[in-house]
């Protein structure tokens, strides 16, 4: 991974942490996004430790589209290209609340952010020879299903529901955005990294909450484990091929919903998506 650039969103702590130490080993430049400033400079430190030649740390919420559209301009004018961008951020919640543009988190962290980000960027992609999009998945996107008039929970709301609805999105959006780019040189994928004992949903109450918590200690794998198939992904000579889904270093067929192009098409508009 010498002299490639790699941007990871989510990198402060979980498989994004793990997988951003790991790339760093390999010797790629780095640039991590997250919330919390103190974290992305203890995670830049370790990565220069670990041998990144290069950190770069950018404070972003990544539930607000502003930012994250803000943050694109800023990085295409800065950057001289990207070679692998990792849309790895994301959350899980038992309490429906909304941002201050109206979207329901869930559904503007870890859909809306992948879709913007990825499109702003793309300018960026371009410029490097071999330039691959990595989006964190999940198997749980087996358990998602589209309502289209439900898909921030606006009628009926369960957490895990709509987090599990994200990752079917995830898919989608990878399908859709695939099927546009075709034999573009821009490679996207979508990944699914394991039950991970990772921080995701670590703040939630209640049953729902303390039920995952116990499940992802019992059952989890470490952050180590769950980066390794986008760290794959990311540093292997091979491509991905274009809109595949991969999980354990192979790629997989996701579910029969995943694969519905009608819905990949409408999602693409429903979700602001460039023509």
């Amino acid at each position: 991974m010498k002299g490639k650039v790699v941007l990871i969103t989510g990198a402060t702590r979980g498989i994004g942490r793990a997988g951003a130490l790991q790339l760093a080993s390999l010797g790629a430049e780095l640039l991590l996004l997250g919330r919390h400033r103190g974290r992305l400079e203890e995670v830049a430190r370790l990565s220069r430790a670990a041998g990144s030649p290069e950190v770069r740390t950018f404070v972003v919420d990544l539930s607000s589209q502003k930012q994250v559209a803000e943050f694109g301009k800023r990085l295409i004018l800065s950057e001289p290209k990207l070679d692998v961008l990792w849309n790895n951020a994301g959350a899980y919640y038992t309490e429906r609340k909304v941002t201050a543009e109206g979207y329901e988190r869930t559904w503007a962290i870890n859909h809306l952010a992948y879709v913007r980000l990825t499109q702003s960027l793309l300018p960026l992609l371009e410029k490097a020879d071999d330039p691959r999009v990595i989006c964190t998945a999940s198997e749980a996107h087996r358990w998602g299903g589209v309502r289209w008039d439900n898909l921030q929970g606006e009628n009926q709301w369960d957490g895990w529901r709509a987090y599990c609805l994200t990752k079917l999105t995830n898919i989608l959006y990878v399908s859709e955005q695939a099927r546009r780019l075709g034999d573009s040189k821009v490679r996207i994928c979508a990944m699914h990294p394991g039950l991970v004992n990772s921080a995701l949903g670590d703040d939630n109450q209640g049953i729902g909450g303390l039920a995952f918590l116990w499940l992802k200690r019992i059952f989890g794998r470490t952050n180590e484990q769950g980066a390794d198939t986008a760290v794959w992904l990311a540093s292997r000579e091979e491509r991905p091929v274009q809109g595949g889904y991969y999980a354990k270093r192979r790629q997989i067929v996701p579910s029969l919903a995943a694969r519905s192009m009608a819905d990949a098409e409408r999602l693409w508009s429903v979700s602001g998506a460039k023509p």
